[in-house]
């Protein structure tokens, strides 16, 4: 039988943390965007996932049922503060799921405690330009799921994440929100409205992180002949 789910929450300093759970096995923490109005509840879709994983799902400071204050921390703050979440409910690793600014979030706990994480799952994530000089040392299984017609973060975004972490693989689904009744922020919520695509996606990088990372883009033929005429003339 489905286990149910749980919400509880806990008291972390000058915080209290409202999470939902639900489920069994390794533990996978997923994180919101930062639409004010988002919660615990946009993974819904996703949480069929908890068939075989332990799903922990908080919301972030500032949102839903947890500690609002006059302003909402930043990034920097939230990734610490998930951190003490970890250590409090006694997570030592766990695989981080971000969506939008979730995903933000996600790379700025893999970045300082790498330790803590098993692999990475970013969708249409956000990122800091100071973030991308220090995601070389991330060097966690990371799955990048993008829209092709996402206008919120565009692709390109998608690519500069894949380019910044050596171990990471970007999957872009096809146009998003082409259906009439939707509006283009179809694009960007795609753990809601492309959810079996995302848990097809995420099973099967999680079935061999490893072995579905990335290699390295293969050069465009001129580039790659311009490349081989460089490395020659610092030969010689």
């Amino acid at each position: 039988m489905k286990a149910s789910v749980t919400v509880k929450s806990v008291e972390l300093g000058e915080y209290r943390i409202e999470y939902a759970s639900q489920g069994a096995g390794p533990a996978m923490i997923m994180l919101h965007g930062s639409d004010k109005r988002e919660n615990w509840r946009v993974w819904e879709p996703l949480m069929t996932l908890s068939s075989e994983y332990s799903l922990v799902i908080p919301d972030l400071v500032g949102f839903g049922g947890s500690s609002v204050s006059g302003e909402t921390p930043d990034y920097k703050v939230q990734a610490r503060v998930l951190h003490e979440m970890m250590e409090r409910l006694g997570i030592p690793r766990a695989i981080l799921v971000g969506t939008g600014w979730g995903g933000q979030v996600a790379l700025e706990v893999a970045i300082n405690w790498s330790q803590n994480v098993e692999d990475l799952v970013l969708i249409s994530s956000s990122y800091d330009k100071a973030q991308l000089p220090r995601l070389d040392s991330v060097r966690r299984p990371t799955l990048i799921i993008w829209a092709e017609d996402d206008l919120v973060a565009q692709l390109k975004a998608g690519y500069v994440l894949r380019d910044s972490i050596k171990t990471s693989r970007l999957e872009v689904l096809g146009d998003a929100a082409k259906n009439p009744r939707h509006d283009f922020t179809v694009a960007h919520k795609l753990e809601r409205y492309r959810s079996e695509e995302i848990i097809s996606l995420i099973r099967g990088f999680l079935s061999s992180p490893s072995g579905k990372v990335a290699e390295p883009p293969e050069l465009e033929p001129e580039l790659k002949g311009l490349a081989m005429k460089s490395g020659k003339e610092l030969k010689e």
